[in-house]
């Protein structure tokens, strides 16, 4: 049986002895009481048995304005209570007097927040309060038939913050495949809309291949089961599914997360051989650039005029985006928007953002479209405030399963 650890914080509050406060509160003063704070741990996810936690949990009180009135560990204010002015306030128990990090391994943090009130003259009571994983938790495993396709060391790389990503190991051993079992820990860091991106490389089938996955949906408490399974797709791909299941639970969520983007594996050997006749390039009147990788941005004075014709004899199945930069505030920007790979068929409602700095068409009226026109001269002016190189590696998939791909690269000096 899988175990968890939550942690529950009974902050009811008793009256304490009046005559013993008095003296040192004024009119303008309320009491919160830590009478009868009592934290245990939940140790079974069935039958929840409870024991007493250590005295080491942390408990922080901030008033309206985020500035923290009161920190101290549970031993410390155990049987207490303090004096504060009336006024409004935020209550958090945490496992750690740190913050929550942005990714780490073997690291579950715990922790529950609550407003609350005081009035002059009067004690306030909180309630009982629970504690709870402040962090989405990430396992990688791989099954069977994937691991039959591995000929080389490998690595999968999970973040939410792209800065802080956590890297999964896969080592061959001639043969002998071992990886990293670990529990990763990644702090929530937008709300409902949290994006995990999750990247594997590696030796397959004698080559060293890529595959690539943005899940949406991201909230605290969720066990993102990553699981790697090879399957070969009727247009002669390989690919990957995720399963996801809930961390207090472990029963199927009732909103899954979504797959944003699955990727191939890379060429399957029944796959369509040649680029079918797909054609990325500059429009023939477009005289301002040379070639697409290495299109220097003017000023703003200097209107850009960058435009792309893209044939694609067979019509369009798939069309994808993948985007890096040397600029980390660019790539953390679009990132945080929904990750680095735009779907441009089938986009998630966030990267709507990434569309107003690069107005690559979208949406699903591309489906089978023979020849598209891509104005991207109005990315001049929001691209200018990222400097660097900008690479956006348009991969085209016609209805054979052919394969296109082509960079186009953005200087801004």
């Amino acid at each position: 049986m899988r175990k968890y650890f939550a942690i529950l914080c009974a902050a009811a509050v008793m009256l304490t002895s009046c005559g013993k406060l008095e003296s040192n509160r004024t009119a303008d003063e309320g009491v919160l009481s830590f009478g009868s704070l009592d934290l245990t741990c939940d140790t079974e996810v069935i039958t929840r048995a409870s024991s007493p936690a250590s005295g080491n949990y942390y408990i922080f009180i901030s008033d309206k304005g985020g500035r923290t009135v009161y920190s101290g560990n549970y031993s410390e204010i155990r049987g207490g209570s303090i004096t504060l002015p009336s006024g409004s306030y935020l209550f958090e128990a945490r496992s750690t007097g740190e913050e929550v990090p942005p990714s780490t391994f073997d690291g579950p943090i715990y922790g529950v927040s609550e407003s609350f009130t005081i009035t002059a003259g009067n004690t306030t009571s909180l309630g009982s309060l629970t504690c709870t994983l402040l962090q989405a938790m990430v396992t990688v495993d791989y099954a069977e038939d994937f691991l039959e396709t591995v000929t080389g060391d490998g690595m999968a790389k999970v973040s939410i913050d792209p800065a802080y990503p956590l890297e999964y190991a896969l080592s061959y051993n001639g043969g002998n495949i071992s990886y990293n079992t670990s529990a990763g820990y990644f702090a929530v860091n937008n709300g409902e809309n949290t994006t995990l991106n999750v990247t594997y490389s590696g030796m397959i089938d004698g080559k060293v291949q890529k595959m690539v996955a943005n899940l949406t949906n991201v909230t605290a408490r969720q066990w993102c089961r990553i699981k790697f399974l090879k399957k070969v797709s009727p247009q002669g791909t390989a690919v990957f599914y995720i399963t996801i299941n809930d961390y207090i639970s472990d029963e199927e969520l009732s909103v899954p997360l979504e797959v944003a983007r699955e990727e191939t594996i890379g060429p399957d050997p029944e796959a369509p051989k040649g680029d079918g006749g797909i054609r990325i390039e500059l429009a023939p009147d477009c005289k301002m650039f040379d070639s697409l990788d290495n299109i220097v941005v003017p000023a703003i004075s200097t209107k850009m005029d960058l435009r792309l014709n893209v044939t694609v004899p067979s019509g369009v199945r798939k069309m994808t985006v993948e985007m890096s930069s040397t600029n980390g505030a660019f790539i953390n920007a679009v990132a945080l928007a929904g990750g680095t790979t735009l779907d441009l068929i089938n986009p998630t409602p966030a990267q709507d953002i990434v569309f107003q700095i690069v107005p690559f068409p979208h949406g699903s009226g591309l489906l089978g479209k023979t020849s598209l026109l891509f104005d991207l001269s109005g990315a001049q002016e929001p691209i200018l405030a990222f400097g660097g190189e900008h690479t956006f590696v348009l991969k085209v998939i016609d209805a054979q399963g052919c394969v296109k791909e082509v960079p186009v690269k953005l200087i801004v000096r």
